[in-house]
């Protein structure tokens, strides 16, 4: 049996302020979302026993085995305990102004615990650019040693500037010394051999384009355009490693837990706030049954700080539920207003060819064959691998457009300047991607084409007052026209790498699902008929000045512009989208943020 079979959690009324125990209900901090970053959040600001805090999470704590393991783990949809999925508002640059489901995760480890289970960094160069653009403290020098604490990379050989076995010195970024000195909690591994063939022949056909191979996706002198393997957030064991099983286990939760309470099932509803004429300031939140039968309002105070970690959807619904955001946007009465609460929505799009392959060249084989998935299975439980255990992406290619020509190939280096970051990430998925699924005869394979470094911005916006009900989200996909021209050069470097891995022998891959021709008037047809989400929400409480070109919401230290004790530490901080997955930068952020909280406290006492 897991041991996380009965989870210790604490009722919503012993949450609660008292009036008969007058210490319940208080809080040093209050942390407000249990989802990818809310984990680690709460495992670091409880490590001092002195120091209570709170952790609300709307969903649930799911144990059950099949939460663990990999494959099943990531096929979400449909599961309503494992996911919110509702609607997007209708997306006008789309044919037909079709809406796109949107997913976020649903319970104690948020997106970690459903998705793809990649562990992806980025560039330096991409945290060199949020310096640059004004956020202090947030260079690639000064937050990678954020990264290495909470990574444990279980492969071997070992990798350098990957976290092991505690073996780091201390790594020192402007006022805060980083501590290395134990090992991380979070697993990382190698997936060790491409799982399909197919899978190789894609990696050879990059090869043979000029896109050089590697292991390490996340060496920090990776090339701007490279095919490389994904490093998953797996176990020794072949168990999926969401924030909520590496940060918050039952053993460390049960040993502190005079002074960390974990309450799911709490829905929070407002923040509390006392308003002054400087400064206004967070006395605490308001939160509900999650299920909204029950009409009880519980109330829990904080001493110290509420640290938003709901995510870069509900973390703008929150605030704009309190009074907090664009005059015109909020639940009245306006508390405070912040014009770039809900603003800058971005996501990695995605469009993508396929091809008709025979389902054992598939992920369709455990659907088709159900002799296959019991001996899948077995294999799985027995020896910790085979399908069951393969993450649904294996490799990623990764490609600045400006290195594509016309016809879709490959620019040598010396013939151009200097690639900038990648805006286009490739991935062979062996599995059908349209949404809803395009009709195929055995197995698909799918190469998606993903928009990294997109141009067009959404908005989050409330869609009644009513914080039971999803809020209006509108994408705004390919709103600017230039995301269209970086599309088409990924979709015909993606038709090449088709071709060249028929030429190297992949004869069983039919045409399936592309574009009419290579003209720009059928690629943008093709785009706009299958786009999809790639459930990479962040920037809607972007880092920047309050009066920035696109307003900020928070400052470099995390804290909500003109709001005392209060601050956000998820992907809705994120200021400029970053070339990658964004799982490890949530953590990297949550380990900032509480390194900043511990040195405040400092300062405070």
């Amino acid at each position: 049996m897991s041991c996380f079979s009965s989870y210790p959690l604490v009722k919503l009324d012993a949450a609660s302020v008292s009036f008969a125990f007058s210490e319940q209900g208080h809080y040093d901090y209050i942390i407000v979302g249990g989802g990818t970053a809310g984990c680690v959040l709460a495992n670091r600001l409880s490590e001092d026993p002195s120091v209570k805090v709170l952790l609300l999470e709307r969903g649930n704590a799911r144990v059950g085995w099949a939460t663990r393991v990999p494959l099943l783990s990531t096929n979400f949809m449909g599961d309503e305990k494992a996911a919110y999925s509702w609607p997007s508002t209708p997306l006008a640059n789309l044919t037909g102004n079709r809406s796109l489901t949107l997913v976020t995760g649903k319970g104690l480890g948020g997106g970690s615990a459903i998705n793809s289970m990649n562990y992806t960094r980025g560039y330096p160069q991409d945290y060199d650019l949020w310096s640059a653009s004004g956020c202090k403290g947030w260079s690639y020098n000064e937050i990678e040693g954020y990264f290495i604490k909470s990574e444990k990379f279980v492969s071997t050989p070992q990798r350098e500037h990957h976290g092991t076995q505690g073996d780091h010195p201390a790594v020192y970024t402007c006022c805060l010394t980083v501590d290395l000195s134990l090992p991380g909690e979070w697993f990382v591994r190698d997936m060790g051999d491409l799982q399909f063939p197919l899978g190789r022949s894609c990696a050879e056909a990059c090869v043979s384009l000029g896109l050089p191979y590697i292991h390490d996706i996340n060496k920090p002198q990776t090339p701007f355009n490279v095919c490389g393997k994904l490093d998953c957030t797996i176990d020794l064991h072949g168990h999926r490693n969401s924030t909520f099983h590496a940060f918050l286990p039952p053993k460390l939760v049960s040993e502190r837990k005079s002074h960390l309470h974990i309450c799911t099932g709490a829905a929070v509803t407002a923040l509390d706030i006392e308003e002054n004429a400087d400064c206004s300031h967070i006395k605490g939140v308001s939160f509900r049954e999650a299920t909204g039968q029950n009409a009880k309002i519980y109330y829990a105070r904080a001493r110290c700080e509420v640290i938003l970690c709901a995510g870069a959807i509900a973390t703008p619904q929150i605030l704009l539920l309190s009074g907090i955001g664009p005059r015109h946007k909020v639940k009245r009465p306006l508390k405070k207003e912040l014009v770039g609460v809900g603003d800058n929505l971005q996501d990695h799009m995605a469009t993508g060819i396929m091809y008709n392959v025979p389902a054992a060249d598939s992920l369709h084989i455990i659907q088709k064959s159900p002799l296959r998935a019991i001996l899948e299975l077995f294999r799985y439980i027995v020896k910790g691998e085979g399908l069951f255990m393969a993450p649904v992406a294996q490799l990623s290619i990764l490609v600045n457009s400006a290195q594509i020509n016309d016809s879709g190939h490959i620019i040598p280096p010396e013939s151009t300047d200097p690639a900038g970051l990648p805006d286009l990430e490739i991935k062979p998925i062996h599995f059908n991607i349209t949404e809803p699924p395009i009709p195929h005869r055995e197995g698909v394979l799918s190469i998606m084409v993903v928009l990294m470094r997109p141009n067009s911005r959404g908005t989050i916006s409330l869609a009644s007052e009513d914080p039971f009900e999803q809020p209006a989200c509108d994408l705004a996909y390919l709103s600017d026209p230039a995301d269209y021209a970086i599309m088409r050069k990924g979709i015909k470097l993606a038709k090449r790498i088709g071709e060249k891995m028929r030429e190297h022998g992949a004869k069983n891959m039919t045409d399936l699902y592309m574009p009419d021709s290579e003209s720009d008037d059928d690629l943008d047809a093709f785009v706009r008929n299958f786009t999809r989400t790639n459930y990479h929400y962040s920037s809607t409480c972007r880092m920047a000045p309050e009066n920035d070109v696109l307003p900020g919401v928070v400052d470099d230290q995390l804290r909500v512009h003109g709001l005392s004790n209060l601050r956000i530490a998820d992907c809705s901080i994120i200021p400029i989208m970053i070339s990658a997955h964004l799982q490890a930068s949530a953590v990297m952020i949550a380990e900032k943020c509480a390194d900043m909280i511990k040195a405040s406290r400092l300062t405070r006492t």
